[in-house]
């Protein structure tokens, strides 16, 4: 009986020390990151306000800064199509945008005390396209009703809209490095957040555009960089105030 004991205290002895680095070591992780092989937002033909896509948590000592990559497959399409005839101008437009930002503890940016995520947003992916004729139409068939041997295709033709449309589809992958600096410790949440913006306009054709986003990866890496002590030392946001 004292020899199981004995065997039972050295095996819960051994599990509790067996334990307590392994979780030290993933609460003080050095290194965090979400990788995605799914569509993070599907083709979307309407403008959306940012949403998360991607997050990650990671735990920091003080004055710690953080080095944030987002990498990002975006998807876009843009369709224009303008008709016309008699000489007439047509003229169609689409845009599509997918803008990118991180949040540092739900919040962005913040120019006054600089904590957050450097930049603020970034445009990961844009297109604005614009198609414009001046269209002579289609003749199907004249003849000449005043009789003086002279055709105006104005008034003696049958004239049918002519057509031209432009389209583009493509899909890119792209990365951006976002910064944090002097970080106070504890855990940290960094969520990456996409806004999409579809516009389009157009007169007697057509026009379309959408915007999503496929996979993507954020990763995130604790580091120290040196007290700016002079311009171009350190860590250092340029931005308009």
């Amino acid at each position: 009986m004292k020899k199981f004991v004995s065997i039972f205290a050295v095996t819960a002895v051994l599990a509790t020390f067996g334990t307590t680095p392994a979780f030290a070591q993933t609460a003080s992780s050095k290194f965090a990151a979400e990788v995605s092989d799914i569509t993070l937002i599907p083709n979307s033909s309407s403008s959306a306000p940012p949403i998360t896509v991607l997050s990650t948590m990671i735990k920091t000592p003080n004055k710690k800064d953080l080095l944030i990559g987002v990498s990002l497959e975006t998807a876009l399409f843009t369709q224009t199509q303008v008709k016309g005839k008699n000489g007439t101008t047509d003229t169609a437009s689409a845009s599509a945008t997918l803008e990118v930002s991180v949040l540092l503890d739900g919040k962005p940016f913040n120019p006054t005390n600089l904590s957050g995520a450097f930049p603020p947003k970034v445009v990961y992916d844009k297109r604005a396209q614009t198609l414009s004729a001046t269209l002579g139409g289609v003749i199907q068939s004249c003849q000449d009703l005043n009789g003086d041997g002279v055709i105006t295709v104005a008034t003696e033709c049958v004239v049918t809209d002519e057509m031209i449309q432009l389209i583009l589809d493509t899909m890119a992958a792209h990365h951006f490095n976002f910064v944090a600096a002097n970080l106070s410790p504890g855990i940290h949440t960094l969520e990456v957040q996409v806004g999409v913006g579809v516009d389009t306009s157009f007169g007697a054709g057509s026009a379309s555009a959408t915007a999503g986003v496929g996979r993507g990866s954020l990763t995130v890496e604790e580091v120290r960089a040196i007290n700016q002590v002079v311009p171009g030392a350190g860590i250092e946001f340029d931005f308009l105030q």
